[in-house]
């Protein structure tokens, strides 16, 4: 069984960061399995699902990983995950792609987030991204989820649309494509 392992890491954005990580990962056998990677206004964010070769004990690739993350000045959290971690989603589940756009203000994350856990809906992504539009800033919020049926997504969308009218904001659920190569 394959030891997975989760690798987050962040500091102050510049080139090199994405590949300098990656060139210790492969030097080391490990394969990256599922990645995000964004900038965060000046910071850069890494969050890996890597698989360990059955030999390489977690230490010694945090031995390898510090003096790269040192130099170029990254937080670096390394944390093994249970067996089961890797185990198949059900396959009842419906993706869906959320999106959420209006003026900016306190709270759209928060709300729209708690409607989802309320519906037992499994937000798997979420980005966000404030733009200035005169005076104005814009606010939009992209979310993946996991709907457990299709009663569940009928439910959610009423939800929603009560939602859209006290936030002030629109909102689209549409159903998703399963990635699949």
């Amino acid at each position: 069984m394959k030891k997975l392992v989760a690798l987050s890491a962040i500091g102050e954005d510049k080139p090199g960061i994405v590949a300098t990580l990656s060139k210790v990962l492969f030097e080391n056998q490990c394969n990256l399995e599922d990645s995000s990677m964004t900038r965060l206004k000046d910071d850069f964010a890494v969050l890996l699902l890597i698989s360990l070769p059955e030999s390489l004990p977690l230490e010694k690739l945090r031995q390898a990983l510090e003096p790269v993350t040192r130099a170029l000045g990254l937080t670096l959290s390394l944390r093994e995950l249970s067996p089961a971690a890797g185990a198949a989603r059900p396959s009842q589940v419906l993706n869906y792609t959320l999106v959420v756009y209006g003026l900016d203000h306190p709270g759209i994350v928060y709300r729209v987030s708690q409607c989802a856990a309320d519906s037992k809906v499994n937000i798997t992504d979420l980005r966000t991204h404030v733009t200035q539009s005169g005076d104005k800033p814009l606010y939009s919020l992209v979310m993946e989820l996991e709907i457990p049926g299709s009663q569940t997504v009928g439910h959610f969308q009423e939800k929603l649309n009560q939602l859209k009218g006290e936030l002030k904001v629109d909102i689209t659920l549409n159903a998703s494509e399963t990635d699949e190569l």
